[in-house]
């Protein structure tokens, strides 16, 4: 049965978050660039430009009539404490600076979506694979590198000779789609099947007859246990004897 590979689902989905994350940070971007960094920085520059220089005359002792003194006064309730200061690059900034990016990563992640989505490997039942790069019968197939597998999850197909040799290289990566790590373990097998076989066993005797040794010399041991305790009965015996003999004769 050929084996077809897809979209990882943990490749799609990390896709999937970090571009929803990076439209929302161009949301977050649009609205500072042309609703709250504007209002701040229209507050600042009337507190600044406005407010401060009437209050430093205030406090230099000069006093305020008509006009300049209703404005004190009214800008002073409105500012108790200083406003958040913005200025026009900061404005500019978030309209023309963090906002294209935002988007543009999240462009980027759509479209490396797109494109992985429409590499798709195929390994047939003949030993022949089709992938992106090309049609590739078992002949082909010279060898895999499997140098960057426990790092990175990638093994290099080598295609009449490799590289090296004067061919190509075809890179399988298993951290991006689904079943292809089968497709790679199928060619592991076929290049390097030393790495499948099963090691030598540490007995030297079959397994029967070291069953039958076990039950032996369990055997061995319960007639030992046995005779050691009837020789104990038996000291016991004549001990009890002697001492009768020895009582008699006192007697």
């Amino acid at each position: 049965m050929a084996i077809q590979s897809r979209l990882a689902t943990g490749y799609w989905l990390r896709k999937a978050i970090l571009t929803v994350l990076f439209l929302a940070f161009g949301l977050w971007a649009a609205y500072d660039g042309w609703v709250l960094f504007p209002a701040q920085a229209q507050r600042w520059k009337e507190y600044d430009e406005v407010y401060r220089p009437l209050e430093a005359r205030v406090r230099a002792g000069e006093p305020l009539i008509g006009e300049e003194s209703r404005t004190y006064n009214t800008l002073k309730a409105k500012y108790p404490q200083p406003p958040t200061e913005r200025t026009d690059m900061d404005v500019a900034l978030q309209r023309w600076g963090i906002l294209p990016l935002c988007v543009g990563i999240s462009v980027l992640f759509v479209v490396t979506w797109i494109i992985s989505a429409r590499r798709v490997y195929t390994y047939n039942d003949d030993g022949s694979l089709i992938a992106p790069e090309g049609t590739f019968t078992a002949d082909e197939m010279t060898g895999i590198d499997m140098t960057r597998w426990m790092s990175k999850s990638i093994a290099m197909l080598e295609i009449n000779g490799g590289p090296k040799g004067g061919g190509q290289a075809v890179k399988l990566d298993a951290w991006i789609y689904a079943e292809l790590e089968d497709v790679i373990d199928a060619l592991n097998r076929r290049f390097h099947p030393e790495e499948y076989r099963s090691p030598p066993a540490d007995t030297d005797q079959p397994e029967g007859e070291a069953e039958e040794a076990s039950v032996e010399q369990v055997s061995g041991l319960l007639e030992t246990d046995g005779g050691a305790e009837a020789i104990d009965v038996e000291d016991d015996e004549g001990e009890f004897d002697e001492k009768q003999r020895s009582a008699g004769t006192g007697g």
